[in-house]
């Protein structure tokens, strides 16, 4: 069954409630779902989106420059994402999408604390497909790519997923598409994401 467009909005509105102008932090590993559940909830709810990956990439000139940064200087990187979540903790009705940065020490952590923090916890395959479609791959036309690139998200989704953990709220995909009794995550739909999270609240 279709849901309608205005009955999204209503339930989302009435479910933030009070959270009406907290900002709102999305963690999790980085995909296409979970920043476009991100947008999907920000303009559902009126509030501001941002990625703080996307405004990485745009400083340094697309995803690949990104990936390099983050491997050759990961000091660098975290102290970018601190800078930048100390002036968007600051704004009220945002939803920010956030980078790994954002759980990858205390200071960030504690950033988070002025806001509700949600982790989008995402399939890894997900995610590997994402990736290497960025890179202009195809998981069906290169095993051995998806297998390297899930082995090293794998790695760190382990790393992480303690920190992606103390998050105010956390919505598994896996999860929602189980309770709406779908066989597939492929049948979930992002409108079905943004009203488990504001259920959520």
């Amino acid at each position: 069954m279709v849901i309608g467009w205005n009955l999204i909005q209503r339930k989302t509105a009435e479910a933030v409630g009070d959270f009406r102008k907290t900002p709102i932090y999305i963690v999790g590993t980085d995909c296409t779902a979970k920043r476009n559940i991100s947008k999907l909830l920000a303009n559902t709810i009126i509030y501001r989106y941002l990625c703080s990956e996307e405004l990485l990439e745009d400083v340094l000139g697309g995803k690949d420059a990104l990936r390099a940064f983050k491997e050759s200087d990961e000091k660098g990187y975290l102290e970018v994402e601190t800078e930048g979540l100390k002036q968007l903790t600051s704004m009220g009705s945002l939803v920010l999408c956030c980078g790994d940065g954002a759980v990858m020490n205390s200071t960030n952590l504690g950033l988070l604390r002025h806001g509700v923090s949600i982790w989008i916890d995402v399939p890894l395959e997900m995610a590997v497909n994402d990736m290497l479609k960025s890179m202009g791959t195809e998981a069906s036309s290169d095993p051995n790519a998806f297998t390297q690139a899930m082995g090293k998200l794998r790695q760190r989704h382990d790393e992480l997923k303690e920190r992606y953990g103390i998050s105010d709220i956390t919505v598994s995909v896996q999860n929602v598409a189980s309770q709406l009794g779908y066989g597939s995550i492929d049948s979930l739909t992002l409108e079905d994401m943004v009203l488990e999270v504001s259920h959520s609240y």
